[in-house]
């Protein structure tokens, strides 16, 4: 078993690192080593490396990346192990917390192997794993990494397992019947893109926001007219795009946004009175709304908007189809 007091005379190379759906909007602009779970994983390593009586980290072996931890192709990463491989003496390779260093069972392991061939333990600070090297093996320690990986790396799964669910979910617990997302097609600009475009923005005052009176006043320009809701809609807004920034991968996001302005022009185009309209929004509305419910999480295909265009009295709700066949009826008589 290797110990900290084992490390005494080790230089250390730390690897800080936090996906784009963990930055603070209030963060965005900040260099990386400014943002603060950038900073809390920075506190936790020099604790952990003060409380062991081990030296100080030197700035120019302090590593930042904004990245996924399931990306294999991380350059910082790289650069940082290359760093710590190269360096003369003896080296230690430090993490806050194990995820950092990777979220993918496979190349996080594969990962590991420059540090391991070359007398490198990895430290992770927030529960003391040291790892085994070549020189000095440690074999449960070494198991206990994979475990953690592997754990990790279930983070990372969640969108299959999440679909498979979804699949069996929705048949369950059918469409989305409610009137779903409000996309405000009379508005001038794309005003659910302006405030994923400025989270910053919009966030509460004690978050970095600029205020409710500033926001509204931005909104009215925004929208070319009046704002038809409160500031209550923009809160709520605030929180659901900040909700599906944290659940959603960046990948995942952007299909639902683009998916989103999809629908958006549709009703542009055809009007939200529209039927051929009614039946795509009952149709998509789950998905609009709730992407991240496993019901409705699966996006519409394209066969499902075009039904819904072609035979709207098929895709509508019992009760809108009374009111369907009173239009209809009205129109023959006519």
């Amino acid at each position: 078993m290797i110990y900290p007091k084992d490390l005494k005379g080790f230089t250390s190379h730390a690897y800080i690192r936090i996906s784009t759906d963990e930055q603070s909007p209030a963060d965005k602009d900040k260099p990386l080593e400014k943002r603060e779970n950038m900073k809390k994983q920075l506190k936790v390593i020099k604790q952990w490396l003060s409380q062991n009586n081990l030296p100080a980290l030197k700035p120019e072996n302090i590593h930042y990346e904004l990245a996924s931890g399931g990306d294999p192709t991380r350059p910082v990463l790289m650069r940082a192990i290359n760093q710590a491989v190269s360096s003369k003496g003896k080296r230690m390779f430090l993490v806050a917390e194990l995820s950092r260093f990777s979220r993918d069972l496979r190349h996080g392991m594969q990962a590991t192997i420059p540090l391991y061939e070359n007398g490198v333990p990895l430290v992770v600070t927030d529960d003391g794993l040291i790892t085994g090297t070549k020189q000095r093996p440690e074999g449960d320690n070494d198991i206990l990494m994979g475990l953690k990986i592997s754990l990790a790396t279930g983070e990372r799964e969640r969108l299959r397992k999440r679909v498979q669910k979804s699949i069996v979910a929705s048949k369950e617990a059918g469409v989305f019947t409610s009137k779903g997302l409000e996309l405000y097609p009379d508005s001038e600009n794309d005003l659910y893109q302006w405030f994923i475009d400025n989270l910053a923005k919009i966030a509460p005052k004690k978050a970095g926001g600029i205020g409710n009176t500033e926001v509204m006043k931005q909104l009215s320009v925004v929208y070319g007219n009046t704002v038809p809701f409160s500031i209550g809609t923009v809160q709520r807004a605030y929180e659901r795009i900040m909700e599906l920034k944290g659940e959603m991968t960046p990948e995942e996001f952007d299909n639902w946004n683009t998916f989103r302005k999809r629908i958006l022009a549709m009703e542009q185009m055809f009007g939200q009175d529209d039927w051929r309209m009614k039946a795509v929004r009952y149709r998509t509305n789950g998905y609009i709304t709730k992407p991240l419910d496993p019901a409705f999480m699966v996006q519409p295909t394209e066969e499902v908007i075009q039904e819904a265009i072609d035979n709207p009295s098929e895709n509508i709700s019992f009760k809108q189809f009374k009111q369907y066949r009173k239009e209809v009826s009205k129109r023959g008589a006519n």
